[in-house]
């Protein structure tokens, strides 16, 4: 059945629109844009409006008004855009990656990443058995594949949204921003990882596979690379656009084949063309608006169509509440004194911590995928639906306590 396109454009402007006023409301709060279009949309899906899309629920039709609003084949057009919005963005967050702070501050980034995950990990293992234990584990799905599903929302990191505050704050190019930039990249592909092997089965062979997949993923990419970095001529301006979204659109594709994560490959060629500067420059100026401001939110409204915060009514509000508070102030406990550990100020230290604890966007995309996969259910989706919005929420205000001065962190900056 075709969709009425008549009704996607009017879905299409309407979750723009929502998604707009959103993030101008949170703008005058002194909060990251997104994070008010991130709520905004929450409140045209179905735990503002009732009923149930028809795709939420394999095997079960679509009811109330959302389902009215958004039927099936719609919402089918409407993943697809918001499907290339995030894959777009992830290119665009590879192209703000600076690897240089790499050679400086190795050690840091290594012990930030680390404290990140393994503190998320062991937070995942009490979790998991327990929220198996209380009905929210599907059916036919393996404990470990759980588990590392929960593991992968927990730890992921919202790179875009730390930009993008970074850069409110002029701090995007200091040591502080570089550095939590690089470690927030990492951590959240290494989510990405996990994630790809919860929904393979969570088991060693699954790893396996992923692993394999992954490293002939990256092995091809890198002789795409070279092989377009040997030409003596430069590609003229608009064939360079064209192949480095094309390199991207590609490596999504791959990746969703291989290893179940679009994402992966458009952080990798982002991080790539960064080194080209005049086309990495181009591709920001003519894609940077469209995506964040129309194509992001489409996916943040297919986010929202997936989302029924009615599921955590009566006795599981409570545990989403608990994780919620316990990833915020655990991902902060550990960076901390790992950023003090590695030479950092105090206030650095602090903005560092408020800045890694941030799930954000890729928190939800995590979730997404593994609720797709079934390997999690619509009340765990929910919760870390709101982990990514909450840590969101409190980035904000726990970096203004840091108390950083852009110009004197400037300072501290790597070269090139």
């Amino acid at each position: 059945m075709p969709p009425d396109w008549l009704l996607v454009a009017f879905d299409l402007a309407l979750i723009v629109a929502v998604a707009q006023l959103g993030g101008a409301f949170a703008a005058r709060l002194g909060q990251p844009r997104i994070a008010g279009e991130m709520l905004a949309v929450v409140g045209i899906g179905p735990t503002a409006l009732g009923g149930q899309i028809a795709e939420i629920v394999p095997g079960q039709p679509g009811r109330g008004v959302v389902d009215a609003l958004y039927p099936e084949p719609v919402v089918t057009v409407l993943t697809l855009v918001g499907g290339l919005g995030l894959v777009l963005y992830m290119l665009l967050v590879g192209m703000t990656i600076d690897p240089t702070p790499m050679r400086k501050r190795a050690g840091a980034i290594a012990l930030l990443g680390t404290a990140t995950i393994a503190s998320m990990a062991a937070l995942a293992l009490v979790a998991g058995p327990w929220l198996a234990d209380a009905g929210w584990k599907p059916a036919g799905v393996a404990q470990g594949a759980f588990v590392l599903a929960i593991a992968a929302g927990l730890a992921a990191n919202g790179v875009p949204i730390v930009a993008r505050i970074l850069e409110e704050r002029q701090l995007l190019h200091s040591e502080v921003g570089a550095t939590v930039i690089v470690s927030a990249a990492i951590v959240t592909a290494l989510a990405l990882i996990a994630s790809a092997i919860a929904i393979g089965g969570g088991d060693v062979s699954a790893g396996e596979r992923v692993v394999v997949r992954i490293c002939g993923g990256l092995a091809v990419l890198a002789l795409m690379l070279w092989l377009a970095r040997r030409r003596r001529r430069p590609l003229p301006t608009p064939v360079a656009v064209a192949a480095v979204l094309g390199l991207a659109m590609l490596s999504a594709l791959a990746g969703e084949r291989l290893f179940s994560s679009a994402l992966i490959g458009p952080l990798v060629v982002g991080v790539a063309v960064r080194a080209s500067g005049a086309t990495a420059r181009i591709v920001e100026q003519r894609l940077g608006t469209v995506v964040r401001r129309v194509l992001l939110p489409v996916f943040l409204g297919v986010a929202a169509l997936h989302t029924d915060l009615r599921e955590l009514g009566g006795g599981a509000l409570w545990p989403a509440l608990a994780i919620i508070a316990a990833v915020v102030a655990i991902k902060f406990a550990v960076a901390y004194p790992a950023a003090r550990l590695a030479r950092f100020a105090s206030g650095e230290a602090c903005a560092i911590a408020a800045l890694l604890q941030c799930g954000g966007i890729m928190t939800i995309a995590i979730s997404l995928d593994v609720l797709r996969a079934g390997v999690i259910g619509q009340r765990l989706h929910a919760t870390l639906t709101l982990v990514g919005l909450a840590s969101t929420i409190v980035a904000g205000p726990l970096l203004a306590r840091a108390r950083l001065d852009p110009a004197r962190a400037a300072v501290a900056a790597p070269a090139g």
